[in-house]
């Protein structure tokens, strides 16, 4: 395996991520993983994180993007949806180019694997974005309206500060504009322009923070090719399940 790492600024905010490629291959496949909102909770003990995952890739000799969304890990910046859109168009603008840390990469064989807030975003942008090869969303939102009102943002915004993902004690400048702000990402309102490329939406039956009945507005308001998978007695981090990600690594893997 190599291991390349790379920095990209995106709307002024350094993206700090690295690539994964099969040792010895030429013009491998391409699957960018985009990781979740942070909780704040603690780690589950085990977890073998976001390498992992991108190991199974590498097994199958397809090269994996791990980044770390502004806010988060050593990326700088703070938490926002607009930003994070704004980072994966320019991780996958770095991809599509096939140079930096990206070459040997084929960048018409692109995927994206997205979880919770990274599926939502990773929806909207490939909503945006023609050419990708395949899309799985896992546990995603469909509209963040149904999740955080007007009357808790205030909270939320105490919350991302006291885990360290709104670094800045002069950020958001109005909670107002950072409210509306999250309402730009609304996966139902963009999921049907991400055809033809094939979409696959994975969620728990029993997750307890973004209900199921996301996935099945998401899954109605796609269009083909799409799929739905439901994980029974599934829960939002269905990145530990080993039934979800089966199911999502093999598709990607037949789509590339």
């Amino acid at each position: 395996m190599e291991v390349r790492s790379f920095e990209l600024v995106s709307s002024g905010v350094t993206i700090r991520g690295r690539v994964l490629l099969p040792a010895g291959r030429e013009a491998v496949p391409l699957v960018v993983l985009c990781h979740g909102i942070p909780s704040g909770t603690p780690p589950i003990e085990g977890d073998p994180g976001y390498e992992a995952l991108a190991g199974r890739f590498l097994e199958e000799g397809v090269a994996a993007c791990i980044f770390n969304f502004r806010g988060t890990g050593e990326s700088g910046g703070n938490f926002s949806l607009p930003g994070w859109m704004e980072d994966l168009t320019t991780v996958l603008e770095a991809a599509f180019t096939g140079e930096g840390a990206f070459r040997g990469v084929d960048s018409a064989r692109t995927a994206l694997l997205g979880f919770s807030g990274g599926g939502a975003v990773s929806i909207v942008c490939a909503a945006r974005r023609p050419g990708l090869r395949a899309l799985a969303a896992i546990s995603s939102p469909a509209d963040f309206t149904h999740l955080l009102t007007r009357e808790g943002i205030g909270g939320f915004i105490a919350h991302a500060r006291s885990i360290g993902i709104i670094r800045d004690p002069d950020y958001p400048h109005s909670e107002e504009e950072y409210y509306l702000g999250i309402h730009e990402c609304r996966p139902v309102e963009v999921v049907s322009r991400v055809s033809p490329t094939p979409i696959l939406i994975v969620h728990g039956e029993a997750d307890e923070t973004v209900p199921v009945e996301e996935a099945h507005l998401l899954f109605q308001a796609a269009r083909e090719p799409k799929e739905l998978f439901l994980v029974p007695g599934g829960g939002h981090k269905l990145r530990l399940d080993r039934r979800a990600m089966d199911k999502a690594v093999g598709w990607i893997l037949d789509r590339l």
